[in-house]
C-alpha cells in the first residue's frame, strides 16, 4: 500500500489541510497520486482540497476516482454525496446517502448526515426511515431522536414530533435545539 515516508506525507496533507494550506495539501496529494497510482483516502483528501477550494468539478471527478476503488466506503459514499449536492446533481447525492448509511448502519454520525441530505433534498420520509432504522437497533443516542422531531415537525406530525424531542433531551437534557423546537411546538 503505502511506504513509511507516504504515510509521513498523507498525514503531512491532512495536517495542511486542517491548517487550511489547500495549495500545500493539494501537491501532496498530486505527488501521491503520481507515485502510488490511485489511493481513494488520497483521492478524497483531493476531492475535499479541491472542495473547500471552490473547485467542485475536481472534487466531483477526485470522488468519483475514490468511490471507483472502494465503492462501499460510506465515509467516501458521504463525502461525495455532499460534493454532488453542491454540483447540484441531487438523485446522485441522496443515492450516496443512502447506500452510506446502508454501510454504516450503525454508525449515528453517518446515518445522522445522510438523513439531513436525504431529508433537505426533499424526501423528509426517507430521512425518517434511515433514523428510525438506525433507532430500533440503538435508542441511546440523542441526534438521531432531534432529527427525527425536527423532519415529523416538518411534516406536521407534532405529536410525533414532540416524543422523539423529548427522547432526545431525556438523553441529553442540554440539547438546546432540541429544546428551542419542542418549545416553539408547544407555542
Amino acid at each position: 500500500m503505502y511506504q513509511n515516508d507516504t504515510i509521513k506525507t498523507l498525514a503531512d496533507a491532512r495536517e495542511f489541510f486542517k491548517q487550511k494550506a489547500y495549495p500545500e495539501a493539494l501537491e501532496i496529494c498530486q505527488t501521491l497520486l503520481e507515485r502510488n497510482g490511485a489511493q481513494p483516502d488520497v483521492l478524497t483528501l483531493q476531492a475535499l482540497v479541491h472542495k473547500q477550494s471552490g473547485n467542485l468539478e475536481a472534487a466531483g471527478k477526485s470522488m468519483e476516482q475514490a468511490l471507483e476503488q472502494a465503492p462501499d466506503n460510506p465515509g467516501m459514499l458521504f463525502t461525495a454525496s455532499l460534493i454532488n449536492r453542491q454540483l447540484e446533481n441531487f438523485d446522485l447525492a441522496k443515492m450516496q446517502a443512502l447506500k452510506a448509511a446502508r454501510e454504516a448502519p450503525d454508525n449515528p454520525q453517518i446515518i445522522c448526515q445522510c438523513a439531513l441530505i436525504v431529508g433537505n433534498l426533499g424526501e423528509p420520509e426517507g430521512a425518517l426511515k434511515l433514523l428510525e432504522k438506525f433507532i430500533d437497533r440503538n435508542k441511546t443516542q440523542p441526534e438521531p431522536w432531534y432529527l427525527v422531531g425536527k423532519f415529523q415537525h416538518g411534516l406536521a406530525n407534532d405529536q410525533a414530533a414532540e416524543f422523539a424531542l423529548r427522547k432526545c433531551l431525556a438523553l441529553k437534557p442540554d440539547h438546546a435545539t432540541a429544546q428551542k423546537l419542542l418549545d416553539a411546538i408547544a407555542a
